[in-house]
Order: structure tokens, then sequence, then C-alpha cells
């Protein structure tokens, strides 16, 4: 009984040690990713502050969503009017080889000063030809101070 056992283990070695491995599929580190993705979220904020267009960060067909209200312009982002500066100040973010989304915390400062306006960003990215697109953000106002 021990000797068909130990050719069957024999065999099972001969054939794994054959076996070939897929080739590896090299993608960027992780850091990198987190880095791009960030980028393009704080590209689309900047430019939606300044009254830019940033179509080419958004996929064809892409949702968008401020304070419950579906379109794509001109506001982008709730609370947010072309005309003032907006900074992140913070950012969490997930990566997959084709889809990210990141949850994003904003401010915003009219150019004439005044309160400023607080929202939360979330988002999702999907991976074309070697660069990240926004599919999907959703935005809401916060309240001041939180």
């Amino acid at each position: 009984m021990t000797r068909p056992l130990g050719l069957g283990l024999l065999l099972l070695l001969v054939l794994g040690a054959c076996a070939r491995n897929p080739e590896p599929v090299m993608v960027a580190s992780a850091v990198l990713e987190n880095q791009q993705v960030r980028a393009v979220m704080d590209a689309a904020l900047r430019a939606a502050a300044a009254g830019r267009p940033a179509d080419s960060l958004y996929l064809v067909g892409a949702t968008v969503v401020a304070d419950g209200v579906s379109g794509s312009a001109p506001v982008r982002f709730a609370g947010v009017r072309p005309g003032g500066t907006a900074t992140a100040s913070s950012a969490t973010i997930e990566v997959t080889p084709y889809l990210a989304w990141g949850v994003m915390e904003y401010r915003w400062l009219a150019a004439t000063g005044g309160q400023p306006a607080y929202g939360r960003a979330t988002f999702v990215l999907e991976r074309v030809g070697g660069s990240w697109r926004i599919k999907h953000v959703h935005t809401s106002s916060l309240r001041s101070g939180r």
C-alpha cells in the first residue's frame, strides 16, 4: 500500500516540476498607481474650481452626480463654482488592475473670499490605454466645520 502511494506522490512531484507557470503580468507599483489615480481626482477638482473644461479626464458617457442632481456641466463638484480655489484635504484610494475608486474630501473658497464650501467626492475610475479616466463621480456638500 505504501509503494503505490509513494509512486503517486513521486509522479505528482515530477508533473508539477514540468508544469509551466503563466507569465507574470507586469503592473506598476501600488504607490505609483495610487499617485496616478489621485492626480486625476485632484486635476478634476482644480479644473472645476477654475472653470476649466476637464473632459479629457472623463470617459465618454461618464456619470456625474452633484448633491443628488445628475448631469455633466456646469457643476461637477457639489459646492464648487468657477472662480475660486479648491483643495483636497484627504483621500482614500483602492486600485485594481482595471478599476480604481476613491473618496476625497475637499474645500472650495471663492476668489472674492467669504465662507468656504466643503464637500466629499466618490470616484470610480477605469484604466484606458494605460491611463486612468473618471467613469463616475458623486459629490455631496458637507456642512461647514463638519
